[in-house]
């Protein structure tokens, strides 16, 4: 196995760590650190991805996105209509789950902005994304079956 494909496999492994965590959050009604989790999952997905394509990102947001799609364009699935999205989505919420900040001229904290739905919608897309993370690696030999259903 290549140093890529290990590096691929890893990310998988935190990505399937930090969707376990997005969930515990979300039971436990901590809406914010649930998305944040969901979209850290979502992220070392995509890279556990571009890894396994011999790209190395070390950014995220927007770039990452970019070089997700430029990546993959010229094998482009509805699967990665999944990861896109859950990345979209979760982007927006990547810094409002953390840190207070101003909306509309007044401050607000993550617990007013990211509530109960935001923080569904973004497991949803995160299980999603993860998923077919988890069946692209499987098809490429770097995860197993068992492996690949975790996500």
């Amino acid at each position: 196995m290549s140093l890529f494909e290990k590096f691929a496999r890893k990310y998988f492994e935190e990505a399937a760590l930090d969707l376990a965590r997005a969930r515990r959050a979300f039971e436990a009604g901590d809406y914010p650190q649930a998305v944040f989790y969901a979209q850290q999952c979502v992220e070392k997905g995509a890279k556990a991805m571009l890894e396994a394509r011999r790209r190395v990102v070390l950014n995220h947001g927007p770039e990452l996105i970019s070089a997700f799609v430029e990546a993959f364009e010229g094998e482009w699935s509805p699967e990665l209509d999944d990861v896109v999205g859950a990345l979209e989505y979760l982007m927006e919420y990547y810094t409002r789950a953390r840190y207070p900040f101003v909306l509309r001229g007044e401050v607000v904290s993550p617990s007013e902005i990211v509530t109960r739905e935001v923080a569904e919608r973004g497991l949803y897309l995160a299980e999603r994304a993860l998923k077919a993370v988890g069946e692209y690696l499987r098809r490429r030999g770097i995860v197993g079956g068992e492996e690949a259903a975790r996500g």
